[in-house]
Order: structure tokens, then C-alpha cells, then sequence
């Protein structure tokens, strides 16, 4: 049996940093020989990668203090988070960017285009100051950040709502005193980056913007999180894989939506991750059916009154078991703001489409 205290102090050091950081802690605290043992920068900088997936740099002990007064704290909140705005909603990424860790809201493109990446844009970060302590600030306006405060507990946001787990980001001014997206202009621009049709939005449309606009800057001054789990792959034979996806909803925007299966992959769901007044963000926004799938001609797409006269039924087939890809047609009576609209379909579902909260369906 190998005495530890024997081996060369590279390998020691090898071995110590399959360990996770808080274990390493615990280990420098058993004995002199581990507490006077003088571990690298890179032990830590690898048991911060094995256990948080991030890549820290090993200049004057940073990956160390990183981890003891950073992760060790605040490590357990990387990852996606659901935004509670009134019905809005929206997603959260906390991630390790430039030497802190970083919060970003994920938003949108803007309408119509959907194919266009998500626009990170930063909330808060969490960092070592020059004096190695740790500094939170909100950065929704860059060019004014300030102190702010995090806290993780159980709590109910509504008298109606049950208790949960919530991350609360807290702003250490008050609604007078802040200075973001309070002016006609910032609220222009606002609207700018939520769409390129803003002219040919109805006033109700733009009235329904400019209300979102006033929860979004209230709510920015304390915000609750809930944390987000992503559905795992599903190992069934499925037309899409499981998770986050962009929808349009033509005039009314784009929006995030969580896509799941249940009921032994039979049925879909799809859940509202950013949401409005009329399907808020934790609601269903459609269901479908795998049993009853169907193919289209392209005549049978020419317009909305022939979709409509369609009965829906369970098929004698399974869905890959239909002509593949089907010919997809958006009818003639009907108006798509996303170009440019696919000619083709690798399936087709009978689906429930939930258009307002009060249970509208389509």
C-alpha cells in the first residue's frame, strides 16, 4: 500500500484535484502535512472544471479565491432560469464569462425574425473586486451600474400561488432614483428593438408594448427566478427532440416556449417560457397528438376552410410511416410575417392551439 505522503507532488497533485473543491478543503484540514501542503493554482482550476464545467486562469491563486469566495457561494446558481414578470416572463443564463460570473437575459429577435439568434443581454454580475471581496452589481444599465443583492428561499410571489424555491435579484435604489428606460427616447428605442413593423402595428398592439414596457421596468428593480430543468433527449423515435424552442405568433411576436413529451411519448406539450395577456408565460400555448398524425396535398392546404372541414382521427399508421417530407402551404386567406415560410413538413399533427387564458382554443 502506497504511503500518500511519498508520492511525487505532481502526482499528488493529480490525484487531489479529481477531488471536488469543497472536498479539497475538508482534506487540507485532516493533518498538518495536507494543511502546510502548498497545492497549485491548477488543482483548483481543474476540480472547478470537473465540478461547475467552467475554465478558470491560474494567475496569482485566482482559480482558489474564485472558487472559496465566488463559486462556493454562488457556483450552485449557474445555469437557465425561468423570469417571473407579471405574465411576460422570460429566460435567465448564468454563466462564468471574463473572470465572473455573468447573469443574461436571453431575448428574442426582434419580429419577424425567428430565425436569428437570441440577444444575451447582461442583468447582473458577480465578481472579486481589487480588494478580493465579492461585488454584485446590475448591469441593465451599463452605464450605470450599481450594488444589488441576490437571495435563494422558498417563498409564494402571490397570496394564491403555492411556496417554491426562488432566486431574487434586488436593486439598492428605489423606483425615483433609477435612471434606466425612464425617458420617451429609451422607451423608443425599447420598441425599436422589439420589432421592424412598429408602423404597422394596430394602437391596441402598441398600447398592449408600451404596458410591457412599464412591468418590465418596474419588475427590473427586483426580480424572482425559478430554476429552469430542460427535458432530457427522449430515446423514442419522435419528429423533434424535446427542449427550447423560438415560436412566432405573426403580429402578437415571438416567443420561447419549452416543448416536452407524456404519456409514453404519445402526447405533446408545449409550455410558455416568455409569454402576454393573452397565453402568460407558464401556460400551455398547444398540444398535439402523435396518434393523430395525417398528410396533406397541397390542395387540401389551399385555404383555411379546407383545413378547418379536415376531421381529425387517430391514423391506422404511425407518423413516420407517412410520405416524407409532406408539402407544407400556408393558405391564401391567411397573412405570415416569417420569410421565408418552408415549402416542406417532416410531420403533421392534429394539435390544440390555446389562444387566450380563459381557455379559447383553435
Amino acid at each position: 500500500m502506497v504511503n500518500l505522503i511519498f508520492l511525487p507532488h505532481e502526482v499528488l497533485e493529480e490525484i487531489i484535484s479529481l477531488l471536488a473543491p469543497r472536498d479539497i478543503i475538508s482534506l487540507t484540514s485532516t493533518c498538518k502535512f495536507f494543511h502546510h501542503m502548498k497545492l497549485s493554482d491548477k488543482v483548483w482550476a481543474l476540480s472547478c472544471y470537473r465540478r461547475f464545467q467552467i475554465k478558470l486562469h491560474t494567475k496569482g491563486e485566482f482559480a482558489k479565491k474564485f472558487y472559496c469566495k465566488v463559486l462556493c457561494q454562488y457556483g450552485r446558481f449557474l445555469g437557465l432560469w425561468n423570469r417571473h414578470a407579471d405574465c411576460y416572463g422570460g429566460l435567465l443564463h448564468i454563466k462564468y464569462a471574463d473572470g465572473k460570473l455573468c447573469a443574461f437575459e436571453l431575448q428574442l429577435p426582434k419580429n419577424p425574425y425567428i430565425s436569428n439568434p437570441l440577444r444575451p443581454k447582461i442583468v447582473f454580475s458577480i465578481e472579486l473586486d481589487e480588494f478580493d471581496k465579492i461585488s454584485i452589481k446590475c448591469c441593465i444599465n451599463p452605464l450605470q451600474k450599481h450594488p444589488c443583492t441576490l437571495s435563494y428561499g422558498k417563498k409564494a410571489l402571490t397570496p394564491r400561488s403555492p411556496a417554491s424555491y426562488y432566486l431574487t435579484r434586488e436593486c439598492e435604489i428605489s423606483v425615483e432614483n433609477s435612471n434606466h428606460h425612464d425617458s420617451v427616447d429609451d422607451l423608443e428605442v425599447w420598441l425599436s428593438e422589439q420589432s421592424d413593423y412598429l408602423g404597422e402595428l394596430s394602437s391596441s398592439t402598441r398600447t398592449q408594448m408600451i404596458y410591457k414596457y412599464m412591468v418590465l421596468r418596474q419588475t427590473a428593480l427586483k426580480t424572482h427566478y425559478s430554476r429552469l430543468v430542460l427535458p432530457k433527449r427522449c430515446c423514442y423515435r419522435v419528429p423533434i427532440q424535446p427542449g427550447l424552442f423560438k415560436g412566432t405568433y405573426s403580429s402578437h411576436g415571438l416567443e420561447l416556449i419549452l416543448l416536452n413529451y407524456e404519456e409514453d411519448v404519445n402526447k405533446v406539450k408545449a409550455v410558455k417560457i416568455s409569454g402576454d395577456p393573452n397565453i402568460p408565460a407558464g401556460q400551455v400555448t398547444f398540444r398535439a397528438d402523435l396518434p393523430f398524425c395525417m398528410h396533406l396535398t397541397e390542395r387540401q392546404q389551399t385555404s383555411f376552410e379546407n383545413i378547418e372541414s379536415i376531421q381529425a382521427a387517430s391514423s391506422d399508421v404511425e407518423w413516420y410511416e407517412l410520405p416524407t417530407p409532406q408539402p407544407f402551404t400556408v393558405p391564401y386567406n391567411c397573412v405570415e410575417r416569417y420569410q421565408p415560410v418552408p415549402n416542406y413538413c417532416k410531420a403533421r399533427l392534429v394539435s390544440r392551439l390555446w389562444t387566450n387564458s380563459t381557455g379559447g382554443i383553435s
